[in-house]
């Protein structure tokens, strides 16, 4: 049986991740090379809908996998740590970072595709036990073939990043919906933050966070919508919160006061920010190189961001001169 070192160095993964080092002997005790026999990929690819060139390449991971017993291994470590392992080092996930180093060697992020697509069975299974309408299934299937593809159309990576292999686990997991044009995390994590949060409330609450997916203008119809029926779905799909009182919250960059500097009152991304108590900010410059710039690489020459729309021009701006950039923290004033 391999070590942890080298597993990670044969990938070129930089640091060995907590959950790694965590999970190792269980992952030992609980892998089979043949794992990834018993399951029929050509299914699991049609039912997301994915193309034949993302099938042909699929396959092609596959068999190297099927071959190549160090990348098996590490292909099973993701799995495990997406699917059977605890909340704790589930997610430690959104920590390992995704570099143009990894997988230089051996293998690509399509191993990443891989790990996530072995968890269609829980997909099937938390759906239905949730009784997911004919709507709320296509969304799903939806978003993980856009988990699937995105990375390569936006940063022509082969495969995708870490953070997405974790995202798309959110809607297999049965924690993730979509209602309109936000999305709704059931199963909170952040209890430091919660605490936080209370202090704004008489009554006990359960806290639902709020995702807004890239995609079409964030328009304040479609959030006053999604927002107006978030409740009445969440309850739906989630009958152990039928009778509790909910309260939305999120922390994201359009929350954030450098962009409340830049755009007008009137901009869709200052009326959304409008609807939100603002509880704290936290410094933080890789989300804006992510969301407003679609920058992948860790490091980053500010002098080469593009400065196609006035809030390009303006962070960048700030970022060649060192100036801090934050996300905020927000909790949804009214449901409109």
């Amino acid at each position: 049986m391999y070590s942890i070192e080298e597993l990670a160095n044969y990938i070129s993964l930089e640091e060995i991740p907590n959950a790694w080092n965590n999970c190792f002997e269980k992952i030992k005790k609980s892998y089979n090379f043949d794992w990834l026999k018993k399951y029929d990929f050509g299914l699991i690819l049609n039912y997301y809908e994915l193309d034949d060139n993302f099938k042909e390449r699929f396959m092609d991971e596959l068999n190297l996998l099927n071959n190549d017993k160090k990348l098996n291994f590490i292909c099973y470590i993701m799995y495990y740590i997406l699917f059977i392992a605890d909340n704790k080092n589930y997610y430690n996930i959104w920590s390992w970072k995704s570099t143009l180093n990894i997988f230089k060697n051996n293998g690509s992020y399509m191993i990443p595709v891989v790990a996530l697509l072995c968890g269609y069975e829980f997909h099937i299974k938390n759906m239905k036990y949730r009784n997911f309408d004919n709507e709320q299934i296509a969304l799903q299937k939806y978003n993980i073939k856009l988990v699937c593809t995105n990375d390569k159309i936006k940063y022509s990576i082969d495969g995708i990043r870490f953070s997405q292999m974790m995202w798309g686990s959110y809607f297999m997991k049965g924690n993730l919906i979509q209602i309109g044009r936000l999305q709704y995390e059931i199963c909170v994590k952040d209890l430091d933050k919660l605490d936080k949060l209370d202090k704004y409330f008489e009554e006990k609450h359960q806290y639902v966070y709020i995702h807004i997916p890239r995609g079409k203008d964030l328009t304040e119809e479609d959030v006053k919508e999604s927002l107006c029926l978030a409740d009445k779905y969440i309850k739906k799909y989630y009958s152990e919160l039928k009778n509790e009182k909910l309260a939305y919250y999120t922390k994201t960059w359009l929350l954030s006061p450098e962009v409340k500097e830049i755009l007008s009152a009137n901009s869709n991304i200052i009326k959304f920010q409008d609807k939100f108590s603002i509880i704290e900010y936290e410094e933080n410059i890789n989300d804006f190189l992510n969301f407003v710039f679609d920058v992948f690489i860790d490091k980053v020459d500010y002098k080469n961001l593009p400065e196609k729309t006035t809030l390009q021009k303006e962070l960048k701006r700030k970022l060649l001169n060192n100036e801090k950039l934050h996300l905020g923290l927000g909790i949804i004033k009214n449901i409109p």
